[in-house]
């Protein structure tokens, strides 16, 4: 079985959802630390140019994933909405470059002109950029059943927070109630991302190729493995995240709180291979 040798092909956006979901979760996280004072408008400035910068290079990645580069050009003629076969469909993966493209317009613009309603833009058009990401996925659940929308939404929003939350304590926090904010909003996102590795579990165990064999006879002990490496490094870096946040007048060198923004980024990326790997054409067709 070859299943996650497709990932391999699928690697420029394995990158971008990853990078591109923890800028727009570390969005996510500078939200409560502004409206809550911890950050001035002179702060949202530095953020607002730092942030269009690295939703750039989120992008980037993406760009070898096209054959031709002027395909994203493309992008323009089925947004929002289009008709064909008959029928109403959703532009999902064109809105989902829409949207995050507008977090990078907004980042910069907030570096020109700071205001509130210029970053609450920037945060209502990250959420709907996470929306349409999860859609052009979840979308194709009839044709890759393995996929399923509403986990798919919980998938990706539970990464941007964990991963929004950690890069935030790592370079942005000042003081012991943003650690303390940032600390919290990573439980909850490496929370609810366990519960979407769970329900995406579950659900790929009820998936039955052409009615005849289980996703998981295919891969062999291949999910098991992914598995258990996305728990063990999700679980090493929400574990010394712990020592560096609640122990630190004994650490304060930052090397634990980069080593758990090292693991959090290797266990979502050990998710996202087994998420890609469930795709391979071998599995649809059932064959080993």
């Amino acid at each position: 079985m070859t299943s996650f040798n497709h990932i391999f092909s699928e690697m420029p956006l394995v990158l971008f959802t990853i990078l591109a979901q923890a800028f727009i979760g570390l969005s996510f996280v500078y939200a409560p630390a502004f409206f809550g004072g911890y950050k001035s408008l002179s702060n949202l400035k530095n953020f607002g140019l730092i942030l269009g910068f690295a939703v750039l290079v989120s992008f980037v990645p993406s760009f070898f994933h096209l054959n031709d580069i002027s395909h994203i050009f493309s992008v323009l003629n089925r947004l929002g909405v289009f008709y064909a076969n008959n029928e109403w469909h959703i532009g999902w993966m064109n809105n989902e470059i829409l949207f995050v493209s507008l977090v990078l317009v907004f980042g910069f613009l907030l570096y020109y002109k700071t205001t509130k309603w210029i970053f609450l833009l920037t945060l209502f058009c990250g959420i709907l950029g996470l929306f349409f990401m999860s859609g052009a996925y979840g979308s194709m659940q009839e044709s890759v059943p393995t996929w399923n929308f509403k986990i798919t939404l919980l998938y990706f929003f539970s990464s941007a927070l964990f991963l929004g939350s950690v890069v935030y304590y790592c370079f942005f926090q000042k003081s012991e109630k943003e650690r303390k904010m940032s600390f919290f909003a990573g439980l909850i996102g490496i929370g609810l991302l366990s519960t979407s590795i769970v329900l995406q579990t579950l659900h790929v165990g009820q998936i039955w190729i052409m009615g005849l064999v289980n996703p998981f006879e295919l891969l062999g002990n291949s999910y098991v493995w992914f598995i258990s490496l996305s728990f063990f490094f999700l679980g090493l870096s929400i574990s010394t995240w712990y020592l560096h946040n609640y122990l630190q007048e004994k650490f304060q060198n930052k090397f634990f709180a980069y080593f758990a923004l090292l693991c959090a980024f290797v266990g979502v990326f050990t998710t996202r291979m087994l998420f890609y790997g469930l795709i391979s054409t071998q599995i649809m067709q059932g064959h080993s």
